[in-house]
């Protein structure tokens, strides 16, 4: 270097990765990263190892969320960066592959589940003891939506409240369901169904269109037992 002369920066001729110590650095949502911890595993997939998975673990997680860039940054999700270190060395691995991770945040084992599609929110009446006040059931007609129309009783309230529709004597009822976590297919049932019941699933639009005492016909029960909720 002779004083006095300017320097222009040195070109890069080669860059060396050391594979030793493989990570992934993945983008959370802003609603699921208060739950992911230190020291959590997770299964990653790469897009260029198509049949794949390799495990890892949560060694960083992001205090500040990742500054989106662009005329449409303000609409864009929030999200945090979370750093993977994987298990092991995996030689076939390039720094720049594109991944998918899946971060197990919870486990529960011989838990009480239900699908997704079963639950729904109902507005019903509740009494002091917080219990659904159901409307007579005339025959032949059902229930309106558990929730009877007119002025309340003392002690009554209106309530939105999630829970699933039970098939009992061959009409369908609505039951409040308090969930715990969440699955991909499942939420686990902390209280309000028991083993053996039997709930009705189906599309989004007819559980939400089905009527507290509305006839069912059940044509085939189905057991679900596709694992416990993550």
């Amino acid at each position: 270097v002779v004083i006095g002369t300017m320097n222009n920066a040195g070109t890069v001729l080669m860059t060396i990765a050391d594979m030793s110590v493989i990570e992934a650095e993945v983008e959370v949502d802003e609603t699921d990263i208060p739950s992911v911890r230190f020291g959590q595993t997770a299964k990653i997939t790469i897009d260029a190892m198509p049949g794949k998975t390799f495990t890892a673990k949560v060694t960083e997680i992001g205090n500040s969320p990742i500054q989106a860039v662009g005329p449409q940054a303000a609409a864009q999700a929030t999200n945090f960066k979370v750093v993977l270190t994987l298990d092991g060395e995996i030689p076939e691995v390039r720094p720049g592959f594109t991944c998918t991770a899946e971060i197990t945040t919870a486990t529960r084992e011989n838990t009480l589940a239900v699908p997704i599609q079963a639950t729904t929110v109902r507005e019903v009446v509740v009494d002091d003891k917080e219990q659904i006040v159901r409307d007579p059931v005339t025959p032949g007609k059902p229930r309106r939506g558990a929730a009877p129309p007119g002025e309340l009783k003392p002690g009554q309230a209106r309530k939105e409240l999630e829970g699933v529709f039970v098939v009992k004597d061959g009409k369908a009822q609505f039951e409040t369901v308090k969930t715990g976590i969440a699955g991909e297919k499942f939420f686990e049932v902390l209280s309000g169904l028991k083993e053996g019941d039997q709930v009705i699933v189906g599309p989004f639009s007819s559980v939400r269109e089905l009527r507290d005492g509305a006839a069912v016909k059940t044509e085939a029960a189905t057991r679900f037992g596709a694992g416990p909720p993550r």
